[in-house]
């Protein structure tokens, strides 16, 4: 029997063990290659799809964070430089000034009626009064820095118009005008002081010297001379009392306005201001004697505004 004899009978022997099945015959071929599924070519490819979708998908992953979509707003924080603060400017310190009342035992008499109208210590019913034929406060600046004298560095006390008295009896004075140094010097040696007057020395440290060495001084003032501190001052006297040669500074006692009154001021602004045309300019008080004290007055005369802290009664 040939070799093709046999193969059919083989398929028709085949076809009726098969019959109804789904089975393909070609894998029950025995003695023939038997036809196989291309598994290897399948995983290689199934192998290579999956490395390339899992670099598509980093891809895709990376470029979608990297990058801030429009409509979103970033949460980056992106730290600047610090900012260093800056120190406040230090103010400088200002030097204190010692209390205008701070001299409880210096008498500072004012002279005008607007003063004694709106009754600020130191102030007198003598403001407003016509002494001499004229307004005692028109002329009375000289008369008041005697009055502080003596109730200032003396047991005793007196008010302006008490030694505007005292002045007519012990002096040329003649009453209803402003005092003149000579009459000055006459009336307060009556009043037991020792006493020197003369012209601003052309050095500021010769002037210092002088005022220094000074129970208590006064002077002749101008704002011709200075605007400094006074103003509009033709001719006026002030009072000048314990000079501190750490500051620089005296009190002192301004009988023309209130504001000026009492108050601590440099001695160069003083000297500066001082009435030149004048035949002196400044008087000194070296030195008090009870003994040769010949009025011993013990009571401010007249309507005035004693301040709290003045003890004498």
């Amino acid at each position: 029997m040939s070799k093709r004899s046999e193969s059919l009978k083989r398929i028709k022997k085949l076809d009726k063990i098969t019959k109804g099945h789904s089975v393909t015959r070609d894998l029950y071929f025995e003695g023939e290659d038997r036809a196989r599924f291309p598994w290897g070519g399948f995983v290689t490819g199934l192998f290579v799809f999956l490395v390339f979708a899992a670099v598509i998908a980093v891809w895709v992953f990376k470029t979608n964070n990297s990058k801030t979509p429009n409509n979103q707003p970033s949460t980056q924080v992106v730290e600047g430089p610090v900012a260093t603060a800056t120190p406040a400017p230090v103010e400088p310190t200002a030097t204190p000034m010692p209390d205008m009342e701070s001299q409880p035992n210096i008498a500072s008499f004012l002279q005008g009626p607007k003063s004694w109208k709106k009754k600020y210590d130191w102030s007198g019913s003598w403001g407003k009064k016509i002494i001499g034929g004229r307004s005692f406060g028109g002329y009375g600046c000289g008369l008041c820095c005697m009055a502080n004298f003596y109730c200032s560095l003396t047991p005793y006390q007196c008010s302006p118009v008490d030694m505007y008295k005292f002045a007519l009896k012990n002096s040329t004075y003649p009453g209803g005008c402003a005092i003149d140094w000579p009459q000055i010097k006459k009336t307060m040696e009556a009043a037991g002081f020792t006493v020197d007057y003369g012209k601003r020395p052309k050095k500021y440290k010769d002037f210092r010297k002088l005022i220094s060495e000074a129970q208590a001084s006064m002077v002749v003032i101008s704002s011709a001379y200075d605007k400094t501190f006074w103003k509009n001052t033709y001719g006026h006297y002030v009072t000048l009392f314990d000079y501190d040669k750490i500051t620089d500074m005296v009190f002192l006692a301004d009988s023309g306005k209130a504001q000026r009154n009492r108050r601590w001021i440099s001695l160069k602004t003083v000297y500066k201001a001082i009435k030149r045309s004048n035949a002196n300019h400044y008087m000194r008080m070296l030195s008090y004697d009870e003994n040769r004290d010949s009025y011993k007055h013990k009571k401010i005369s007249g309507k005035w505004v004693k301040p709290v802290y003045w003890q004498k009664s």
